[in-house]
């Protein structure tokens, strides 16, 4: 018989006090190195320096993030070290450790200070090169631990990105399921099932809620689960659909109007429902329930009539078929 070989992570731990307990935590799930090498940022470093303190690092290397040229002095400094690399912050940092890793075949350990996108656990990294975006393929981590209390001292929008690039899951299996049902587009069902699965808890949160512990906790599992869809099928087809392309374009063609990515595929994925589909999920009604109309409003310089001069663009970024193509 035959089956797919997915790896999953050894351990996967949300909870209170965990920076100062990763050398349990890690031992407890018998993942012993004979030297763990912290990546992170300066900022983040001496923030946390008390509670980082008490586990035992080999060395600590300090970087500003997202950058693929950082990776390189990464890669000096851990390629010749038989090591644990464990990355801790935000996004930008966990990317540039992904793809690190990968390079060297190393495994690491992503340790949030934020929840804004789905970085915490995916097989795609994105990092800035020559001052454009651009999407990388890598390995996924062995583990994903989450401290809450570190996530509750996050930027509040940066949370509410990663609520909304979640959600925009929503957005993206209904392009996936039109190009099935329109062009013959193979769906993998499992990996569709877990990207559906992984986002729908957050519809039942609303404004009051959030950095409580519940919804940190569903939004942790639901990254993790939406990630793990992803490596199942091996594309991103299922967290990544026109709302995406959207994102990527302004990113790519429009940098000086850019902004958090998970805020423009929230965005975008609120104009989607509201003229091309008919939004089963009444994902609009979230997003004015969770606080997140209120952000795109702020944040976001787009109009909605300059939306529609956005599509072309989108429809560069990627050989996807949406509902753009449908149109």
């Amino acid at each position: 018989m035959f089956y797919n070989l997915v790896k999953t992570p050894v351990i996967v731990k949300t909870g209170k006090h965990i920076l100062g307990n990763m050398d349990r935590l890690l031992s407890e799930a018998h993942l012993v190195f004979p030297k763990k090498i912290l990546i992170t940022q300066e900022n983040l470093y001496e923030a946390y320096k008390e509670e980082l303190g008490t586990d035992t690092f080999y060395k600590v290397i300090l970087v500003e993030g997202g950058q693929l040229s950082e990776t390189n002095a990464i890669i000096d400094e851990c390629k010749s070290e038989d090591v644990l690399m464990i990355a801790f912050g935000g996004g930008s940092v966990l990317d540039i450790v992904k793809y690190s890793a990968s390079k060297m075949d190393k495994p690491y350990i992503t340790v949030p200070s934020a929840l804004s996108n789905d970085a915490i656990y995916s097989c795609v990294a994105r990092l800035t090169e020559n001052r454009k975006k651009i999407s990388l393929g890598v390995q996924p981590p062995i583990g994903i631990l989450v401290d809450i209390d570190v996530i509750k001292k996050s930027p509040r929008v940066l949370f509410m990105a990663g609520v909304a690039d979640l959600v925009s899951n929503l957005s993206a299996i209904q392009d996936w399921l039109l190009a099935h049902n329109e062009i013959g587009e193979p769906i993998n069902e499992l990996a569709f099932m877990l990207a559906k699965e992984s986002a729908l808890p957050m519809l039942r949160y609303s404004e009051d809620d959030v950095f409580s512990d519940n919804m940190i906790l569903d939004l942790v599992n639901g990254l993790v689960t939406s990630g793990l869809g992803m490596i199942i099928s091996g594309n991103t087809r299922g967290t990544s659909g026109a709302e995406h392309l959207i994102s990527h374009a302004i990113d790519e063609y429009f940098p000086n109007k850019s902004t958090i990515h998970g805020i423009q595929v929230g965005w975008a994925q609120t104009l989607i429902a509201k003229k091309y589909h008919n939004d089963p999920y009444k994902v609009n009604e979230f997003y004015k329930n969770v606080g997140l109309m209120k952000i795109f409003n702020e944040m976001i310089p787009w109009s909605e009539e300059e939306f529609e001069n956005l599509i072309p663009y989108a429809k560069k970024i990627r050989n996807r078929y949406t509902i753009f193509d449908h149109l």
